[in-house]
Order: C-alpha cells, then structure tokens, then sequence
C-alpha cells in the first residue's frame, strides 16, 4: 500500500485488492483518520463511515466479478481546510454495472441510494474501463490543534 501525506494528513491515498480484507482495512484507516484529523459529530462521522463502507463494499463485491483474482481499488481521501469539505473517491479498474430500476432487490441493491442519502454529494463515473465513486462531506473541520 501506498502513503502520500502531510504533518496533518489531509490528503492521502491507499490501494490493495479490491476484497473485503482490504475493505475493512481501508475503512478503519478513514475511521482512524476522522479521529485524529477532523472535527466533527458522532452523527457525522458516522455518515461517512457507513458511505465510505458502501462504497468500498460495492467494489470489492460488483467490480471484477467472474474474475478469478479481484484487481486493484484505490482509496484517495482529501480535506479542503478552507471549505471544511472532505472529499473520498474510491476507484477500480473493473466493469462498471448500470443499476436496472425496478429490479427485484431483495436486500441488496440499496447502497447507491445510501450513500446519496448520507453525503452531501456523491458523483459517480462508471465506464467500461472502472468506477470512480466519490463522496463529498461538508462541515468538516480540522481540529483546532491543527489549525494555523
């Protein structure tokens, strides 16, 4: 895995193979990150964590299917101090499955909606060559020790 940070880490990347190993990893990585880094409620934190869950879980789970090892996934996580906007893309290089509205779901199929739900913005480009799925987070402060 590959770390690129600062003294106040507030842009760094990871990568691993896209499974559910590496996604709880990654996850408690953000978990850990929120905790030392930012400022913010129990129900915010929270909300990024179960998107960010989401996220990670839908490419371990939908972008190398049928393939016999998973590719890679790539965790890119960002801090705008001066917005207070937190920005976590998760990135794969598999194919990307067009959602079918109406389709009989079951208790899967919820977690696009979850993470529009939660976060204050989500974008996602899916392509024949992979998805970046990118979740924005406003009122995120940096503790007040890390601030000039």
């Amino acid at each position: 895995m590959v770390i690129t940070s600062n003294a106040v880490r507030t842009r760094w990347q990871q990568r691993g193979p896209a499974d559910a190993r590496t996604a709880t990893a990654l996850r408690l990585m953000v978990d850990d990150w929120i905790a030392d880094t930012l400022e913010v409620s129990g129900e915010r934190r929270a909300d990024i964590l179960v998107t960010v869950c989401e996220a990670l879980a839908n490419c371990a789970d939908h972008a190398y299917r049928g393939r016999e090892t998973p590719g890679p996934m790539v965790l890119d996580v960002s801090l705008d101090v001066p917005t207070a906007m937190v920005v976590i893309c998760v990135t794969d290089h598999g194919t990307w499955i067009e959602p079918v509205p109406g389709s009989p779901r079951g208790q899967r199929g919820r977690g696009i909606a979850l993470m529009h739900a939660m976060a204050d913005d989500v974008k996602i480009d899916g392509t024949a060559d992979g998805t970046t799925v990118c979740l924005h987070f406003k009122h995120c402060r940096l503790k007040p020790e890390f601030a000039a």
